[in-house]
């Protein structure tokens, strides 16, 4: 499984994905965020589902990238999702033989020079995509049941960039305590509007177990604090 997350804040657009790969019964550790920075666009690449979809999906539009000059970000999420399209046609029914889904998703963010701001696609395993709204700024893929109670409470249209950092943490973090699917190392995107490049960061669990820690103490109190609301008697 997976975890990749996408949060748009008014400032810029902040990715963290895990590096978990799981294949038969060995597991492994790869890099699932891939940044583009060329022409003026700076941009970045995640996804979940088969890895031999996404593998295939990434070289082909690598390929036609150079041939499809893209001036906005949802350009670029039409090639992917082109791409997406070409391999499901050409896949999908041996991969229904053999007993897989087709269920590559991809989440896109970034800034092409003719973006007003930076951005966050999501991309469907039929090739259709959505862009992420200011109401509800994120996007999750993969193992997303037991981060999304944190990303609903604390994500806003006016969410500043690092409060984001935090919360792509958190929710990463309530996933890795109930699943065994998710693991470190965790990679970081962070891009910043007009800055046409993309800050990339990768981070062991031994690095950030004191703010998980801190993060646990914090919950333990605030629920201590909380005021009683049933009273019962010895």
């Amino acid at each position: 499984m997976t975890f990749c997350l996408a949060i748009k804040s008014k400032t810029g657009v902040v990715a963290l994905s895990d590096t978990r790969i799981s294949s038969g019964l060995g597991v492994s550790t790869s890099k699932k965020i891939q940044t583009y920075k060329a022409d003026g666009n700076a941009f970045f690449i995640m996804s979940s589902g088969l890895r031999s979809i996404r593998d295939k999906v990434i070289n082909m539009f690598e390929d036609e990238l150079p041939d499809h000059p893209s001036d906005k970000l949802y350009k670029v999420a039409n090639l992917v999702g082109n791409m997406v399209k070409r391999v499901r046609a050409e896949d999908l029914e041996d991969l229904q033989k053999s007993k897989f889904f087709f269920d590559a998703h991809f989440i896109i963010g970034g800034q092409c020079f003719k973006d007003k701001r930076s951005t966050v696609f999501l991309v469907f395993p039929e090739g259709n995509w959505v862009e992420v709204s200011d109401e509800s700024p994120y996007t999750v893929i993969g193992n997303t049941g037991f981060g999304k109670s944190i990303l609903r409470r604390l994500l806003h249209e006016e969410i500043n960039f690092d409060l984001a950092i935090k919360v792509a943490f958190l929710s990463f973090d309530a996933t890795f305590k109930n699943a065994s699917d998710v693991d470190f190392p965790l990679d970081f995107a962070l891009y910043k509007n007009g800055s046409y490049d993309i800050q990339e960061f990768r981070k062991t669990e031994d690095e950030l177990k004191g703010t998980a820690k801190r993060w646990n103490e914090m919950l333990v109190n605030a629920a201590n604090e909380l005021p009683k609301f049933l009273h019962f008697e010895d």
